[in-house]
């Protein structure tokens, strides 16, 4: 491949909803450009770009993937996303490192909510929009309804550039709005430029008046003469076109199909023309980590090389891929590098474009580019890197994922594999940048969080496929814990002789409740009943009876005890004998304290649109959860609650399905609550049936 000046290069990402056609929007270009010699169909499984064997069997994306291509004197490169909510987060990192990201809307369907979450998501990091209506072949395809729907559903409000010729088993091809042309397309998807035809004159001339009307907006001085002079030239309008795309006054909009080839030539002409150079892009946020100064980083080919990581993928016998942007400088194949995020460094290997699940070679990266690299240990999805020793040296700022709505306990199926379990999972995550891979401190558990049950589904496909593990997926524990709500005294005296010395421990307690502070131990020993140096040893041995409280083997928290009263023997006492005797007496003492489970509550934020509102609240309630209030968030409503966490494990599912998966929720810890009467019983007959099982 020849080398193309800076300005001659295109980094686009493609994104929306599943469905809304992105992936064919790409093979049709692909085949356009003359990238694959035949058009490949994503509902036929012979994808370029859904090509790995979950991508297939699904017939949609579940990861991002990657393709150059050269037009007309140009080097794009293409970025395919996941349209499903549940891989929203390859999405996220890959938009953010795009020069302009175009939504595909399906013509049948319309613009749906992920179009909405990532359309507000581009617009907080100031990337351009464009829009592409797809699918107009198909039954049902109607283009008016798709255009209302994205104005309706993007940040950016869109300015049609081309009208359909047809629509259905009649859709001929499109007419260009600034060329005044007919871009026409035979069953073959040989395309061809001919007249408008005459019953769509009116409306073409109609259209473009509206589009002159929009496209001048982003130019003062072209709008006054159009407002004197009625008409401006096809130059100047495409100047307004990449002005108003950049600053994102509009978002350029086209029409066509990917899977007839109808559309795509005007479209590629339309990227060309609306979209930002790399130098054109707008700044990204950054930091210096020297002095944690903000930084405003253009791209440009002159400086100290960075980079940033949008994708990282994992391969048993290649390794570990990454997928990175150069957004200054020029990297080599032999340059050491400087992981600012890590603090770690390494030398660069051979890098390549990816094409697919095929990589072109190439000799280095210049700025603006996606490139990839093979086998870097400790270089990860978002991490940014400097050419080693910088005198200027970046930390970009890392997109944020998506907020986990589902958790799941992981176990290896087979004992012994655990640690090989550990390392295939963390494989999983690090090439699925919208899980997370953790261990509960309080039920030991190993948990995969993630946003839904599709995403687990396909990581475990992909390690059993890739790692030969055979994993098992759980609910998590809840991790409850029982106090005491009343007061009790208790002795607890251990005695025991068999012959020779033998043991004696005697202690009285009071307990007491002790909210939101904590253990409390009280030493009020007088007179030398209990030697000092048995003292610590009644305070051990309540605290290790503790860890599994009395009625459902949760961990005790919230209590006072005061130790009050005892005796010894001289011989026979020990520290030992004071430790059992001291957790006899609590135990003893907390089942007359009025003892109670409590539960963990969690603070859930849920965003959804507002016609929801009413079921929310209803299911909520159902949930044993109190609703605190609501409040609008970019066009949507967050609504804040309470929910215990026992109740939130389906919670992702329920929503989705309640409202055709357009809400979604962040939850995090907020206190502890004593639990239902009811439902404290049912874990107490748990627990008890629990040891009856262990002791059978």
């Amino acid at each position: 491949m020849k080398s193309y000046p800076i300005d001659k290069k295109r980094v686009v990402a493609f994104v929306g909803h599943a469905g809304g056609g992105k992936t064919q929007l790409c093979e049709a270009i692909l085949h356009t450009t003359k990238a694959t010699g035949q058009l490949a169909k994503v509902e036929s499984g012979n994808s370029n770009l859904d090509f790995e064997p979950e991508e297939q069997k699904r017939l949609y994306s579940v990861a991002a993937s990657f393709w150059d291509v050269e037009h007309k004197d140009h080097h794009l490169f293409l970025m395919d996303t996941p349209g499903s909510s549940n891989f929203s987060g390859d999405s996220r990192s890959v938009l953010n490192a795009a020069g302009v990201g175009v939504f595909a809307v399906d013509a049948v369907e319309g613009a749906k909510f992920q179009h909405m979450i990532l359309s507000r998501y581009a617009a907080d990091r100031n990337i351009p929009h464009m829009v592409f209506v797809s699918k107009m072949d198909k039954e049902h395809a109607n283009f008016d309804k798709a255009v209302e729907s994205a104005t309706e559903s993007l940040a950016v409000e869109p300015v049609v550039m081309a009208l359909p010729i047809g629509k259905e088993a009649d859709f001929k091809g499109v007419v260009d709005l600034i060329s005044r042309k007919a871009y026409l397309v035979d069953d073959s998807g040989k395309n061809s430029v001919g007249e408008i035809p005459a019953d769509m004159a009116d409306d073409v001339e109609t259209a473009r008046e509206t589009m002159m009307e929009r496209l001048v907006e982003a130019d003062d001085d072209l709008m006054e003469k159009f407002l004197e002079e009625g008409e401006v030239s096809d130059e100047e309008l495409i100047r307004c076109l990449k002005k108003g795309t950049i600053e994102r006054t509009f978002a350029p909009l086209y029409v066509g199909s990917g899977y007839t080839m109808g559309g795509i030539v005007p479209f590629l002409n339309g990227l060309l023309q609306a979209s930002p150079d790399p130098t054109e892009e707008p700044a990204r946020k950054a930091t210096n980590p020297e002095n944690e100064e903000a930084i405003e980083l253009t791209i440009s080919e002159d400086g100290p090389m960075v980079a940033q990581v949008i994708k990282t993928m994992s391969d048993p016998f290649s390794g570990k891929i990454n997928v990175f942007r150069i957004y200054r400088g020029k990297l080599a194949s032999d340059d050491t590098i400087e992981n600012m995020t890590r603090s770690s460094k390494e030398r660069f290997g051979k890098m390549f474009y990816l094409r697919g699940k095929k990589n072109e070679a190439v000799d280095g990266g210049l700025a603006g580019e996606i490139v990839a690299v093979a086998k870097l240990k400790d270089l990860y999805t978002g991490d940014t890197f400097n050419i080693e020793k910088s005198k200027e040296p970046v930390l970009m700022d890392v997109p944020p994922m998506p907020d986990p709505m589902e958790h799941r306990a992981v176990y290896a199926r087979k004992k012994g594999e655990e640690e090989k379990m550990g390392q295939a999972v963390q494989r999983a995550v690090e090439e699925d940048s919208g899980l997370t891979f953790w261990r509960d401190e309080q039920t030991f558990e190993f948990i995969l969080s993630g946003v839904g049950g599709p995403q687990f589904d396909v990581a475990m496909e992909r390690i059993r496929r890739k790692y030969q593990v055979e994993i098992d997926l759980e609910t998590p524990k809840v991790p409850y814990r029982e106090t005491i709500k009343g007061k009790s005294e208790k002795q607890g005296r251990y005695k025991k002789q068999t012959g020779g010395r033998g043991q004696f421990g005697d202690c009285h307690i009071r307990v007491s409740p002790n909210p939101g502070k904590g253990y409390e131990f009280l030493n009020n020993i007088v007179g030398g009943v209990i030697p000092k140096q048995f003292i610590p040893a009644v305070d051990k041995g309540i605290q290790e009876a503790m860890v599994k409280g009395e009625l459902t083997g949760s961990p005790v928290v919230d209590v006072t005890i005061d130790l009050f009263f005892g005796s010894y023997h001289a011989v026979d006492s020990s520290e030992n004998a004071f430790k059992v005797a001291g957790s006899m007496a609590w135990k003893a003492a907390m089942l007359e304290a009025v003892p109670c489970v409590l539960e963990p509550i969690q603070k859930v934020d849920i965003l959804v649109p507002s016609e929801f509102m009413g079921d929310i609240f209803g299911y909520i309630s159902s949930r044993r959860g109190r609703v605190q209030g609501n409040e609008p968030e970019n066009g949507l409503e967050r609504i804040h609650t309470e929910v215990p966490l026992s109740e939130t494990f389906t919670m992702a599912q329920d929503l989705r399905a309640m409202t055709a998966d357009r809400a979604s929720f962040r939850s995090a810890f907020d206190h502890y609550e004593e639990v239902p009467q009811s439902v404290a019983e049912a874990l107490v007959e748990d627990y008890k049936k629990r040891r009856e099982e262990e002791n059978a």
